[in-house]
């Protein structure tokens, strides 16, 4: 069924018979059933146009090598090998290897993964135990369980696991860091994060 004749269907049943006089009596007009439709038209054409994109997920497959930049206006999941600069504007999720910078507007997620250059999210990084990445990341919060040899770059908070075993200095807004967590370089928390301590009272 059309939408005109659903349109017309819909108005007799719920408008009914219009009494014109008390003697005749009529349904809704054409012309009323055709100005509905138009305005039913004009209202999907404008939802549809207003709803958000939505992107495939972007795969590499196991076994695929990509010699070459990628760029991604969803989610990628790199299961096997690029060599290339990535950019997304949705998640990151590696359990390959990557050798290039990777650019992302939401969350990096490593696993297993192996990467050779920097790392740069919007959102998050995480890092299990048996990743390793040679190259610096910035992010707004990084969990770390592998290991990193570069300088990391934390807005909000950094929390290094047990595993964690970082080569490089640390600038970020909070660190939380479990008994067995190495850190090989210099440390600095922003004094933003940092509560005021009086030490008037001990003579300080």
């Amino acid at each position: 069924m059309s939408i005109k004749e659903n349109v017309a269907q819909a108005w007799k049943e719920i408008i009914g018979v219009v009494k014109v006089d008390e003697e005749t009596e009529q349904e809704g007009t054409p012309e009323t059933v055709d100005f509905l439709c138009e305005a039913i038209e004009k209202v999907d054409t404008r939802a549809t146009s207003q709803d958000a994109q939505v992107y495939p997920v972007s795969i590499i497959a196991d076994g695929m090598m990509v010699d070459g930049d990628a760029e991604v206006k969803g989610d990628i999941e790199i299961r096997g090998a690029i060599k290339g600069n990535i950019t997304a504007d949705g998640n990151v999720s590696v359990t390959g290897k990557v050798q290039g910078d990777l650019f992302c507007k939401k969350d990096v997620v490593l696993i297993s993964a192996a990467v050779l250059g920097n790392i740069i999210a919007s959102g998050a990084i995480s890092l299990d135990k048996d990743s390793t990445v040679v190259g610096n990341m910035d992010a707004n919060n990084v969990t770390i369980d592998g290991k990193i040899k570069g300088s990391l770059s934390v807005k909000k908070t950094a929390c290094l696991k047990k595993d964690a075993v970082l080569i490089g200095d640390v600038d970020a807004g909070r660190i939380s860091m479990s008994e067995g967590a190495v850190i090989i370089g210099s440390l600095n928390i922003d004094s933003d994060f940092i509560p005021s301590i009086e030490f008037d009272e001990v003579g300080i």
